[in-house]
């Protein structure tokens, strides 16, 4: 069973990396999700959506939006045909309307990142119970580390969050949890720790300013997804593209400025703690 589970696994690998690369002249609209600054996220992206373009032979699109709702909205009208999205808003699209995975980015040679739970570094607060009756700062509802791990969190314990915390606000991206804890607009917040860890290697003074008192379990990284509208072949041009981007130069050198390694196609399994965590919201 699990030699001929390999060999299909490798056939269909076989077929996409030799999948002819065209997309329909028309233009391909690439949605990102508010998990940074929308300008850091325009900036950060703007030479991956050029290389795509130039591999594709077609105008790709940069779109954002505030809430990760309004990502899945684009996605199951096909008015944007794949996304760089959160884990919490795949999920929530897989449900709802069937929303697929397309590839795995790898980063920090990991398929996986966490959820922390963060306070000022100068705070005495050592643990969530502490946290009780404190402003605590979501990021969206749809986020898995920003919202939904916290509410499990509490929902195991029989503690809904909204007769837990004191006041909680949404903040429509991490960077920006992390500078209301920093600042003191928060007594804490659940962040993505790849976008923690990133800011403190580049010195990000509002990452220097918090600190984690709780990791979550690891779950399976923010992937990049695809619309149910969009054609197989035009799937597996872009398939082939990522899984080949770190291979030259170019990709590689485009990779590495937005943190990505390179990418694997999909494994499922990387994504049942999330699955399981969002089985457990009661909120």
């Amino acid at each position: 069973m699990g030699i001929t589970l390999k060999k299909a696994q490798f056939a269909f690998l076989i077929l996409l990396l030799t999948a002819h690369v065209a997309v329909a002249e028309e233009e391909l609209v690439f949605a990102v999700s508010p998990m940074a600054s929308p300008a850091a996220t325009a900036s950060s992206f703007s030479e991956f959506i050029d290389y795509l373009s130039e591999k594709l032979g077609g105008k790709v699109i940069l779109k954002q939006r505030r809430k990760y709702s309004e990502i899945n909205d684009l996605l199951k009208s096909g008015k944007a045909s794949v996304a760089f999205t959160c884990t919490g808003a795949y999920l929530a699209g897989r449900r709802d309307f069937g929303l697929e995975l397309l590839a795995v980015p790898i980063m920090n040679g990991k398929t996986t990142y966490n959820s922390y739970i963060i306070v000022h570094r100068n705070s005495p607060i050592k643990n969530i119970e502490e946290l009780k009756g404190k402003l605590f700062a979501f990021t969206d509802p749809l986020s898995l580390t920003g919202k939904l791990y916290v509410t499990s969190l509490l929902n195991e314990r029989g503690i809904v969050t909204r007769d837990y915390f004191g006041k909680t606000f949404y903040t429509a991206g991490h960077e920006k949890s992390i500078e209301a804890v920093a600042t003191g607009l928060a007594d804490g917040a659940s962040v993505d720790s790849l976008i923690l860890d990133d800011l403190r290697k580049k010195g990000n003074p509002y990452a220097s300013q918090v600190k984690v008192i709780k990791a979550s379990q690891p779950f399976g990284i923010p992937p990049f997804v695809v619309s149910p509208e969009l054609p197989t072949e035009d799937r597996k041009a872009l398939i082939k593209i990522l899984l080949n981007m770190a291979k030259e130069g170019k990709g590689r050198e485009i990779l590495g400025k937005i943190g990505i390694d390179g990418f694997e196609l999909p494994n499922h399994t990387n994504y049942l703690s999330a699955r399981e965590v969002e089985k457990k919201i009661k909120e």
